[in-house]
């Protein structure tokens, strides 16, 4: 899986804690970056000047991806991340094979290491806006701009597709992704594939406040078991329904729970609890 919004939420807090105020003074790419620059999804190689010998003003989570923001305007943004960030309080501590290796001017350190791909991208603030992705993030679960007429207007306006595709549209619902989009449709007993004109209004009801429980709680946690936070520790929240879950018993009913591909990734269902 990748980070979704408790662990970008986590990652950024710590970054900004960490990092705020300081200068990078190198950026060195190692050689497994080639594959994420060939993809596009990182400039770098171009444009890491841009971002050298300037403070840090400001990092901040949005949906899926980090804003870090730089005195002179420039903005570095990480998205949409199968991999991990590491920070390293010594040299020494450097790992030998990394994707990317911020170097900052105290002699601390991060390291970058994808384990599928992710967005490592330098830009201005009209490119941010005018980026297909970055740029067009909808509310996050913990918003303000997230209440339930919000939530309810969105479904509105795609009620003739499947509910795991409309919570996965990251620029209606940002930060959410297969893992806990997963945990949610289980807890709220309904079915990935499920059209969203089947739900009634106490369903709909009932999938809003899981959404904003089940994140409040992985947040509160430090994000997902499986993933790492900035200081290499893993979070504490145990995911419900992930690939540890095929064929094991439902809590609710006792049936096993299955496997199907929905939308090209994984879903484990309750075939009883979570009917289509």
């Amino acid at each position: 899986m990748g980070l979704e919004l408790p662990e970008i939420i986590n990652l950024s807090k710590q970054m900004e804690i960490t990092f705020k105020g300081k200068t990078i003074s190198d950026i060195i790419l190692g050689e497994r970056c080639q594959s994420i620059i060939k993809q596009g999804m990182c400039n770098l190689n171009k444009r890491k000047d841009e971002v050298l010998n300037s403070p840090i003003k400001s990092i901040e989570p949005h949906g899926k991806w980090i804003f870090i923001e730089f005195e002179n305007e420039i903005f570095l943004l990480l998205g949409e991340v199968i991999g991990k960030f590491l920070y390293h309080p010594d040299a020494e501590q450097i790992p030998s094979e990394y994707h990317v290796l911020f170097i900052f001017e105290d002699g601390t350190a991060l390291t970058f290491q994808s384990s599928l791909y992710a967005f490592l991208l330098v830009v201005n603030d009209k490119q941010l806006n005018q980026h297909k992705y970055a740029g067009n993030v909808g509310p996050s679960p913990l918003s303000h701009e997230f209440n339930y007429p919000y939530f309810a207007d969105v479904l509105s306006r795609y009620k003739n597709r499947g509910i795991k595709g409309v919570l996965n549209l990251q620029n209606e619902i940002s930060g959410l992704g297969n893992a806990y989009i997963n945990d949610i449709l289980y807890e709220s007993c309904i079915h990935p594939k499920m059209k969203v004109s089947s739900l009634d209004d106490n369903k709909k009801e009932e999938l809003y406040e899981n959404i904003i429980k089940i994140i409040k709680l992985a947040v509160n946690e430090g994000g997902s078991s499986s993933e790492y936070n900035l200081f290499g520790k893993n979070g504490n929240y145990d995911r419900i329904m992930d690939q540890k879950s095929k064929d094991v018993k439902c809590k609710r009913c006792g049936t096993k729970i299955v496997k199907m591909n929905v939308l090209g990734s994984s879903s484990y269902v309750c075939p009883v609890c979570q009917k289509i």
